[in-house]
């Protein structure tokens, strides 16, 4: 069978231009990144504080980094080619190999690792004291912070009329014994952190303490058939909304 002429020749050249078309993205490069994609609020996924903010001055980019929500580092950061170099204020130059995926910033394959997500305790600050209370008591094995009422009595005159409160707030819950005196360890743990106990709202299974506007309760209760002095414990903790 004979082909046309005319039609080997257009395979061909569509070939060739295919092939052609093709090899520029073989050879092409990733993307060169600049300091404009990282400004902004970088959250602790594995790392030495809680968060990064990457900044911009007039002349330069500067980083603060925060703990308890309080500065703790600075410096100055820039990117050379493929590198990400921190500068820490009268410190050390650390230079790092990072990868960009999305929302997530990786250092050094993996040793330090941030997000632009908000977690939970920055947009919930009552949170926060619930998960710092479940990794430092972490034998009771602290579900994860769920949303809960958290029942609170307010002095609301001199007459000493206590008004029951309702607020929106969040939990977590595990399980203890009474002879490991967990509840004491609790409320001392509460008491170093800076909450008061709040007399006010007192009940035989509820203990309350309060921190300006946060209000935190310790609940316990035992099942009927237990047959060991093991307790449930639920820890709420929710803000007053002034």
């Amino acid at each position: 069978m004979r082909i046309n002429k005319q039609i080997m020749k257009h395979y061909v050249l569509t070939f060739l231009a295919v092939v052609i078309l093709a090899l520029p993205g073989c050879k092409q490069k990733k993307p060169i990144l600049h300091e404009e994609s990282f400004l902004g609020e970088w959250y602790t996924i594995k790392g030495d504080v809680e968060a990064y903010s990457f900044l911009k001055d007039s002349s330069s980019y500067i980083f603060v980094g925060t703990q308890d929500m309080h500065p703790v580092v600075y410096g100055r950061w820039k990117i050379v080619k493929d590198k990400f170099i921190i500068t820490m204020d009268n410190g050390p130059t650390t230079i790092y190999s990072f990868l960009l995926s999305n929302d997530t910033l990786t250092f050094n394959k993996g040793k330090e690792i941030y997000t632009r997500t908000i977690p939970l305790e920055v947009k919930y600050p009552e949170i926060r004291i619930l998960k710092t209370l479940a990794g430092d008591f972490s034998s009771m094995k602290f579900t994860a912070p769920q949303p809960a009422d958290l029942n609170w009595g307010n002095r609301i005159d001199s007459t000493q009329s206590i008004q029951s409160v309702s607020l929106k707030g969040y939990s977590i819950s595990g399980v203890t014994t009474l002879s490991a005196d967990a509840i004491k360890e609790i409320s001392n743990y509460l008491k170093e952190y800076g909450f008061e106990p709040d007399t006010v709202y007192v009940s035989k299974t509820c203990n309350c303490f309060r921190d300006n506007n946060q209000i935190v309760t310790i609940c316990t209760s035992q099942g009927l058939k237990s047959k060991n002095d093991s307790i449930f414990i639920q820890i709420t903790s929710g803000l007053i909304i002034k």
